[in-house]
């Protein structure tokens, strides 16, 4: 037995553990806080914030179980020095800020005011991602959390339009006998902002869309759009039978099916009008009978901080067999969607004439074309793979063709699980593949039902299957397992998954959106009561070990075959647990087919037990109390004899179904009693029986898993049994996403710690690594267990070449519940240049910015080392410093006159930037980041500068490259090339030149046609006056980044301006020049001035004066 001292440690071990980082599915919240943008309390744990071009402003109020109000909870913790932390993150941000310690006018909520610059400076349409909102709180050993999202409602695109014509509740309501069908699509980044249409019958007549940015959680927050005068303006003749049919909304564009054809909207980044412009695509030969039953497919990928490389595709498909006049029943395209192109190319056609393709999708990743192809005449299914070339897919396939089996009669589709590389094909079966297509595993058979649509939630890699039954079967991604979640008997209704994985029921009535109570993302309110995932039949049980336990499911020898499916084990049933009536739990950990005996039991579950299973009593049976004698009697039946005499030791009818179990032997199941003293049964393990068994009294047992008198056993969901722990500071996500610059490599860490009560841990790794394309990134893994059976996983990734691309990096963990919140984690790994990687210029000396804002920084001569520029000042050209050739203002304001534009070449120049139409300076909207920035792009903006004596000698050009994780100097193999970006001259550069440098510079600078230099040790030399402007950049060739940079430098106290110290050399030069050349005509002429002076001097001594002047 260990000792206390053991224990004590694996505590501290985990404690530790905890506080070095964020552990997902560790527990429940019971205590979180309610938080909005105005001081209303909103009794919801999920919150919505959204970002405006105005400052952020959060009320937090605090909620608990007690009874205590919010006010007087805040002024304890407030009082005790706490208050929360507000975290902001997405998959690459990851930003910490602080409530007000004290509460403001005695108010029950804390406040935050946090500047929309100190969260992003950009304010330009693009795909955005959506930020995850966490407040926490630490008190003590308590901690106190609660989640929400942050939507940027500037840069959104898909909310920059207007889309049609805004519906009063009313018309809303009318329409609601008339829907057949409801589509949702959300916004690949946003899954907040989302648009849900409805499909109208025959009666019924339009294109209606509801638009929301709070994902769905308020019917009453929806607003419906009118889009059928939008669509109208774009058809010729065709004006009836007008209905949504399909939509998809990607990056930067939506895609809307409707009866009467495809649209597509102009870019939503560029809003030309306010209204959304529609255009339309023309398919030949098609018509509306053809596009009521078109599809549209989409690879769901967030293209935030868009790379070259990524770039959107969508596939339409129709549901008929294209005849001569068609090029095919299935077009891709990708954006601006303007040119549709056959999914078949003829060749490829010609191979499979008779195959039909259910759907065509793009891996963007591998950057191949995977087909789902279905022959209607020999009922084969298949899927085949292609390389994209050129955006076409190569007529050779990639892999050899996957043949799914005959069972799988009825495909409906493929999908990628978002941002993800698992590709689930589902019908009547719901296959996965983790390499591309190459290979399938099933997952799901629901033999007569079908899977008519899938959802997914990229936050929880929760996966939905809507059957046509109307049940909901949901999985994790990457998972072999799945579950019932239940059924819904609406006839139309659709599953939608918000943007933190919590799930939404919508119809065309009303929400079902239950808030949480918990930290669970599924609500059970809207599913009721989980349900009992076992089946009607007699279970027997077989030990293995004391820990280990087999289950047969019995199936009557008289059973028809149609109702065999309903007495057995199935893959839903991995992974759940058994649950005995009375007490006692096992876990079901393999599924077990018997093709060839033992008789009546057609398959097996083997369980890890981790409640032990009670026996049966004296109360229920009387059989216990007798020994046992078991013989085979033939036709697969062992028949049991009570060998002790007497009535006490009996059986009875109620002794049906129950097995006879001693450990070391096969169990019996007791199918028939024959009398009081004999009964017939089957054994779980005929094999093992070569002789008649005779077992005493008290060494057997009797366990009741029948259906006798009612199921005594029931199945249910596994508790959450890992908790996924990370790096909070490094992974600031469970599906971050990481850049990797050529040569480059990156660590991504887990520990995997077990929640199993009762159960063996067996040493097997719990997790899987699997690249989506693994020849882009060179990946390994290593991992070890630690003492309290905790797996840290490692994995070491790696450039390979230098080929931008971008694959995810699945991380499941396969052993896990799928009631864990956290199973898969799918970080996405770019060999590209991350948009955070820059370059900085070191400034010599450092100026703090206190001292930038009030424009004065002496050195210890009291020079000031700011110069704050003149009003739409431009620096001198070679031409002069009062003739300015430069197309850069700095310090720039329209309202105010420009000085030095006397010359015509000097006001044909000149350009604003930020300021081009504004009429002064107010009106440039210049933003502190672009006052102190260096960037030519802002020179507008640009007020103060580096000021230095002339001359400057040997100015260190110290460069650094910085990313979220590290900086470092800038030295070779990186080589730099330096320019003057007004074209002034007078600035030379020195550098060091080893000889592997001066190789690549003799390389270099024919072909990039200007001088390159090095990077390390690089000074700087300037001879001119007033202004430089200088840009350095990295040559391309060792770095996926475009890296740049540009500082100024304004030199003063010039002794004279140009050309007065030349003009003065020339002066000096003439006067010498002349003085002696007087002196050589002298010398010629024999002249001697000095001599003259001398004799004039002697002769006035000599006579001097005899005038007298008389009083």
């Amino acid at each position: 037995m260990e000792s206390p001292l053991t224990y004590v440690m694996i505590l501290l071990l985990n404690v530790f553990e905890f506080s070095s980082g964020v552990v997902y599915n560790k527990c429940e919240k019971k205590n979180y806080f309610s938080c909005s943008s105005d001081e209303v309390y909103r009794d919801k744990q999920i919150f919505k914030l959204f970002l405006t071009t105005d400052n952020l402003k959060v009320y937090c109020f605090f909620r608990s179980q007690k009874a205590d109000t919010s006010k007087e909870i805040l002024s304890v913790f407030t009082s005790g020095g706490h208050a929360p932390k507000l975290i902001i993150m997405n998959s690459t941000y990851h930003g910490d800020f602080h409530f007000n310690l004290s509460l403001i006018n005695s108010r029950d909520s804390w406040l935050i005011d946090i500047p929309r610059e100190e969260i992003t400076v950009n304010t330009d349409i693009a795909a955005v991602e959506e930020w995850i909102i966490k407040v926490t709180m630490h008190e003590g050993l308590n901690i106190y959390d609660s989640e929400g999202t942050l939507l940027d409602l500037v840069r959104e695109p898909i909310l920059q339009w207007n889309l049609g014509t805004t519906l009063s509740e009313t018309q809303v309501q009318q329409l609601y006998p008339h829907v057949i069908d409801i589509k949702v699509t959300k916004c690949p980044c946003a899954n907040d902002v989302a648009l849900l249409g409805f499909i109208l019958n025959s009666t019924s007549n339009g294109v209606f869309i509801g638009k929301t940015i709070s994902g769905f959680w308020d019917y009453n927050e929806t607003r419906w759009h009118d889009l059928t005068d939008i669509i109208y303006s774009q058809l010729k003749d065709e004006h009836k039978g007008l209905t949504l049919v399909d939509m998809v909304l990607t990056n930067h564009f939506l895609v809307i099916l409707t009866s009467l054809g495809l649209f597509v909207s102009s870019d939503l980044r560029y809003p030309v009008s306010s209204r959304i412009q529609l255009s339309r695509a023309d398919f030949c030969g098609f018509e509306r009978v053809d596009y009521i039953k078109g599809k549209l497919w989409y690879n769901e990928k967030c293209f935030a901080n868009r790379e070259k490389f990524e770039v959107d595709y969508v596939t339409i498909t129709f549901d008929r067999n294209r005849t001569l006049s068609e090029s095919s029943s299935c077009f891709y395209s990708k954006e601006p969607f303007l040119h549709w192109l056959p999914c078949l190319s003829s060749t490829f056609k010609n191979a499979n004439i008779i195959a039909h393709v259910i759907t065509f999708l793009i891996d963007q990743e591998s950057q191949t074309g995977i087909y789902l192809l279905h022959n209607r005449i020999s009922k084969h299914t298949f899927v085949s793979v292609s390389v994209l070339n050129g955006d076409k897919p190569n007529i050779k396939p990639k892999f050899p063709n996957f043949k799914f089996p005959f069972s799988f009669s009825n495909p409906v589709g493929m999908v990628f699980h978002p941002r993800s590389h698992f590709l689930y094909v589902y019908g009547n079966q719901v296959w996965l593949s983790m390499d591309g297509g190459n290979s399938f595993e099933l997952v799901c058979d629901f033999l007569s039902n079908s899977v008519r649509k899938t959802v997914h939630s990229f936050y929880t890699s929760d996966i939905s299957f809507i059957t046509q039954s109307g049940k909901i079967y949901k999985t994790k991604a990457g998972l072999t397992r799945y579950t019932l979640s239940g059924k819904w008997s609406d006839k139309v209704f659709t599953i939608y998954y918000d943007h933190l994985g919590f799930i939404h029921k919508l119809t065309p009535e009303h929400f079902d959106t239950n808030s949480p109570t918990s930290g669970s993302q599924t609500s059970n309110q809207m599913f009721g009561k989980p349900p009992d995932l076992g089946f009607n039949t007699a279970l027997a049980p077989q030990y293995l070990s004391p820990n280990e336990m087999l289950f047969f499911a019995y199936v009557p020898l008289t059973e028809p075959n149609h109702n065999l499916y309903r007495r057995k084990f199935k893959n839903i049933h991995l992974g759940k647990v058994i649950n005995y009536s009375r007490n006692g739990e096992a876990y079901i950990r393999k599924l077990l087919v018997h093709t060839n005996g033992p008789w009546g039991f057609h398959t097996s579950v083997l369980t890890d037990i981790i409640k032990p299973f009670p026996v049966e009593t004296h109360m229920a049976t009387a059989c216990i109390f007798g020994s046992l004698d078991i013989s085979y009697s033939g036709n697969f039946f062992y028949h049991i004899t009570i060998t002790t005499q007497g009535h006490l030791a009996i059986f009875s009818k109620l002794d049906l179904e129950k097995t006879v179990v001693s450990p070391g032997y096969s169990s019996f199941l007791i199918i028939e009693v024959l009398d009081v003293k004999n009964a017939l049964s089957l054994a779980t393990m005929p094999h093992k029986i070569t002789s008649t068994l005779h077992f005493p009294v008290k060494t057997w047992f009797l366990y009741n898993f029948g259906t006798n008198e009612g199921r005594t056993w029931t199945m249910s969901l596994r508790p959450c049994n890992y908790w996924v722990q990370q790096d909070e500071q490094r992974y600031m996500s469970p599906n971050i996403v990481k850049y990797i610059d050529m040569g480059n490599k990156e660590d991504y860490e887990l520990t995997l710690m077990p929640n199993t009560r009762g159960m063996k841990i067996l040493h097997v790794p719990p997790v899987s690594v699997v690249v989506g394309n693994p020849t882009l990134l060179e990946v390994k893994t290593e991992g070890y267990f630690d003492i309290t059976d905790s797996y840290h996983m490692k994995v070491h990734i790696a450039s390979k070449f230098f080929r931008k691309g971008s694959t995810s990096l699945a991380v499941v963990v396969w052993e896990s519940a799928t009631q864990c919140s956290v199973t898969t984690l799918v970080p996405t790994m770019k060999s590209s240049c991350s948009y955070l990687r820059t370059m900085h210029h070191i400034p010599h000396p450092h100026i703090p910015p206190e001292d930038w804002i009030s424009g004065v920084h002496k050195d210890s001569q009291g020079f000031n080392m700011i110069k704050t520029l003149p009003i739409n000042y431009r620096p001198p050209s070679n031409m002069g410093i009062s003739i300015p050739l430069t197309d850069n203002f700095y310090h720039a304001d329209p309202s105010k006159p420009v000085p030095r534009n006397l010359f015509h070449k000097s006001k044909a120049t000149g350009k604003y930037k930020q300021c081009a139409h504004a009429i002064n300076r107010e009106m440039c909207n210049c933003t502190e980041h672009q006052k102190f920035s260096h960037a030519v792009a802002f020179s507008d903006c640009k007020e103060k500068v580096h000021r230095f004596r002339f001359p400057v000698t040997q100015y260190p050009v110290d460069l650094e490259i910085v990313d979220e994780n590290e900086e470092f100097s800038v030295k070779p193999p990186y080589l730099v090339t330096m320019t003057e970006v007004n074209r002034r001259q007078n600035w030379q550069l020195k550098h060091n030149m080893p000889e592997n440098v001066k190789k690549m510079k003799n390389y270099l600078e024919p072909r990039l046609k200007t001088p390159v230099y090095n990077p390390f040790g690089l000074n700087l030399s300037i001879r001119g006056s007033e202004l430089f402007h200088f840009k350095v950049s990295v040559i391309s060739g060792v770095t996926f980044c475009d890296l740049h940079e540009e500082f100024q430098i304004y030199v003063d106290e010039v002794p004279l301006p140009f050309p007065g110290h030349i003009l003065i050399a020339v002066a000096a030069s003439v006067v010498l020049g002349g003085l002696i050349f007087v002196a050589f005509i002298f010398q010629l002429r024999n002249i001697h001035p000095l001599r003259a002076f001398r004799k004039y001097v002697r002769k006035s001594t000599a006579h001097p004066s005899n005038t007298t002047i008389s009083s």
